[in-house]
């Protein structure tokens, strides 16, 4: 028992941590033109817009991606994923 109750101030450093982190997440959609997307939200006291820019651009990968909305103050962006772009002269896409 005498274990148990230490247990919480043991997790209390890392609840604290994890909160001051935040999350991000992200989810697949469309946006309203039939293109994929993505909704990233970035949330917690050391998240920053810039980390939710950075998190959209690993969405899309090389293609980049086009900002449809996006709110700094609630750190949530709705993207668009470029398509991946047609080589006129061998008519292969690049990655």
């Amino acid at each position: 028992m005498h274990s148990l109750r230490q247990l919480p101030r043991r997790l209390s450093p890392w609840w604290v941590a994890l909160i001051l982190a935040g999350c991000s997440s992200q989810h697949a959609t469309y946006v309203p033109d039939g293109r994929r997307g993505f909704v990233v939200t970035c949330s917690g006291l050391l998240s920053s817009w810039s980390s939710c820019l950075v998190k959209a651009g690993r969405a899309c990968g090389n293609h980049g991606y086009e900002t449809i909305n996006g709110d700094e103050e609630d750190r949530t962006i709705l993207i668009a994923c470029q398509p991946p772009r047609i080589d006129s002269a061998s008519g292969h896409t690049s990655p």
